[in-house]
C-alpha cells in the first residue's frame, strides 16, 4: 500500500453508520405527548419495530481516483479512466514469459508454422472500505473495479458484492489463447513468446448512496400491544443529519447522500507486450477468450547459415 493511501486509510477509517440506530434514538428525543409516554415503553422498542418498508436506497456507480504521486485521476463514474490505463498504473512492470517456441526453417522454400497455445493466469483485487452506511446491520454494495483492472484484466467481473465484511480480495482467473501461423523464411530461425507484464494499481474510490421516501415506527400499548401512536418520518434529514456524515438533497424533498469510502491497494493487472515483425515474417495473432483486454504477441526472426 502506498503512503497516501496508508495515510488516508488510517485519517478516514471509521465505524460504520447504523441508520437503524439514529432511527431508534429519534424516537427516544422525539417530543411525544405525555399520555402516549405513560402507555408505552421506548426501553423495548426494536429494529424490527421500524416499518422501512417505503425506504427506498440507491447506490450510484463507483468513482475511482488513483494515488499516482505525479498526478493524480479525478474521481470518475463506474471506474472508467478518461486517459489510458498505463497513466494510472505503477511503473516497474514486471514480465513474465508464459509461452516461447522457436520455429527453425534449413530448407530453401517457405515454411508456414501453425501455433496453437493456451495459458491461464491469475488476476486479484483487494477492495476495502473505510466509511459506510448500514441497514439493520448490513453493507451491501456493488462496487466496479478500477477502470484500468477491468481495462487490462478482460475477464475480471465488471461489479463486486460487499456484505458485512469491510474487506475483500477477489482472484480472477484470466485465459489467454493464441492461435497463429508463423511464417518462416528460407534459412531463418524464428522465436515466438507469448509475454505477460504484471502491474499494480493503487488507488481509493467513493459510493455515493442515496435515502428517499419514508419511515414508520408504531408505539404500542406495554400492556396490550395495542397501536397508540404512529411516529412518521416524511423527512429523513431530520434523522440523518450531516454529524453522522449525512447531507442533504435538493430533490426530492426530504431525501438524504451519504459518501461510503474506501481504497484500492495494489491489486494485479496483466496485459501482454506489444508485437514485433522482424524480417518481414507474417504473424497474425487472434484473441481469443478475453474481450476487452489488451492482447498481442512478440516474435523475433534470425537469419542462420544454410
Amino acid at each position: 500500500m502506498s503512503k497516501t493511501a496508508k495515510k488516508w486509510e488510517d485519517d478516514q477509517s471509521e465505524n460504520p453508520v447504523e441508520i437503524c440506530t439514529l432511527f431508534l434514538n429519534y424516537v427516544h428525543e422525539f417530543p411525544l405527548p405525555k399520555e402516549v409516554k405513560s402507555r408505552v415503553n421506548l426501553d423495548d422498542l426494536k429494529v424490527s419495530d421500524i416499518d422501512m418498508s417505503r425506504l427506498r436506497i440507491t447506490n450510484k456507480p463507483t468513482c475511482h481516483e488513483t494515488d499516482a504521486s505525479e498526478h493524480k485521476t479525478p474521481l470518475i463514474p463506474n471506474g472508467l479512466p478518461q486517459q489510458p490505463a498505463t497513466n494510472t498504473m505503477k511503473k516497474g512492470l514486471k514480465s513474465h514469459v508464459i509461452f516461447s517456441s522457436t520455429f527453425v526453417n534449413n530448407t530453401g522454400e517457405t515454411q508456414t508454422n501453425h501455433l496453437r497455445t493456451e495459458r491461464r493466469t491469475t488476476a486479484s483485487c483487494r477492495i476495502s472500505v473505510h466509511k459506510s452506511v448500514t441497514k439493520e446491520g448490513n453493507f451491501t454494495l456493488q462496487i466496479s473495479p478500477p477502470g484500468s483492472i477491468l481495462e487490462a484484466n478482460g475477464g475480471f467481473r465488471r461489479e463486486i458484492q460487499m456484505g458485512k465484511e469491510r474487506e475483500r480480495v477477489f482472484e480472477e482467473e484470466l485465459v489467454w489463447s493464441l492461435d497463429t501461423e508463423v511464417v518462416v523464411p528460407p534459412g531463418y530461425r524464428t522465436r515466438a513468446e507469448l509475454v505477460i507484464s504484471e502491474d499494480e494499481y493503487d488507488g481509493r474510490f467513493t459510493v455515493e448512496t442515496t435515502f428517499e421516501g419514508s419511515v414508520s415506527i408504531p408505539l404500542r400499548d406495554k400492556r396490550d400491544g395495542s397501536l397508540v401512536y404512529l411516529l412518521s418520518i416524511n423527512d429523513l434529514s431530520r434523522v440523518l443529519t450531516p454529524e453522522h456524515g449525512f447531507r442533504t438533497l435538493k430533490h426530492p424533498p426530504g431525501a438524504v447522500g451519504f459518501t461510503n469510502q474506501g481504497i484500492s491497494p495494489p491489486s494485479t493487472m496483466s496485459h501482454c507486450l506489444s508485437l514485433f515483425k522482424p524480417n518481414g515474417c507474417n504473424w497474425r495473432c487472434n484473441r481469443q477468450d478475453l474481450p476487452g483486454a489488451i492482447f498481442t504477441a512478440a516474435q523475433s526472426g534470425s537469419r542462420m547459415r544454410v
